[in-house]
């Protein structure tokens, strides 16, 4: 069997299992009025992401709940492939909301099985008024009860072997809110990573590594371009040992 043909099955079975789930998770969320998104979190999604990825040949290395199930936190993570929403969602965070754009509505099965969860949709860039009052409604959140925000600092961009450029608004959100930092570093190998359409990728690990907490009661929100540089310079660090680059 030749490499396309295989990784065509492959994704079917992941798209079956993505469709089932988030019917199952909407469904669970909508009939219980929201009270089974924790669960939805801890055992359904997390569940079915670990065998998504093992039905394309990827082995989770994932960290311990607990050493990352807190509250008060911004998560945040490397987001240069399309494969680390489903490992992140594998560790099975049932405090956390996630952060998705909203160009990613546009597939159903991936919106259901977000729904199911209680992600939170952030517009844009191009649509800053609404951009904005996403952030204002969500600090309001952080600030009304105990949960973390999950978000990758690049946001919506085109996958490469590397580390983009890191946005703003969220760490604004997290001075704001007063949250601490905690990075999650993705080690996706180059040939495990699905970047041409998923045409062709092979078998591997992908790990998700905490790395240092970052506290930001001290950081100045007018030189916040330059406490978010530094926050990317860890990751540019830790990439280039990882993979032995020497990206900027």
């Amino acid at each position: 069997m030749s490499h396309s043909i295989k990784n065509i099955l492959q994704l079917i079975v992941v798209f079956t299992l993505l469709t089932c789930t988030g019917i199952i998770v909407a469904t669970l969320r909508f009939v219980s009025f929201g009270k089974l998104v924790k669960f939805n979190r801890k055992y359904l999604m997390r569940w079915s992401s670990i065998l998504m990825m093992a039905a394309v040949g990827i082995k989770l290395l994932l960290p311990e709940v607990k050493s990352i199930n807190k509250s008060g936190y911004f998560i945040t993570f490397n987001h240069n492939s399309y494969l680390d929403i489903f490992a992140l969602t594998a560790i099975g965070l049932t405090n956390t909301v996630f952060i998705l754009s909203e160009k990613t509505i546009k597939i159903l099965p991936l919106t259901l099985a977000a729904y199911g969860i209680g992600v939170a949709y952030i517009p844009q860039k191009k649509h800053q008024k609404r951009r904005g009052l996403f952030f204002k409604n969500m600090e309001k959140r952080i600030k009304a009860g105990s949960i973390n925000v999950a978000g990758a600092s690049e946001g919506v961009h085109d996958h490469h072997h590397g580390i983009d450029v890191f946005n703003k608004g969220v760490y604004k959100m997290a001075i704001n809110c007063q949250m601490k930092i905690l990075p999650l570093f993705i080690n996706v190998p180059k040939e495990s990573n699905p970047f041409n359409k998923y045409k062709y990728f092979k078998r591997g690990s992908i790990q998700i590594e905490p790395l240092e907490v970052i506290d930001t009661k001290h950081w100045d929100a007018e030189k916040l371009t330059g406490h978010v540089n530094q926050t990317r310079d860890l990751y540019v660090q830790k990439f280039n040992a990882a993979h032995q680059t020497s990206i900027l």
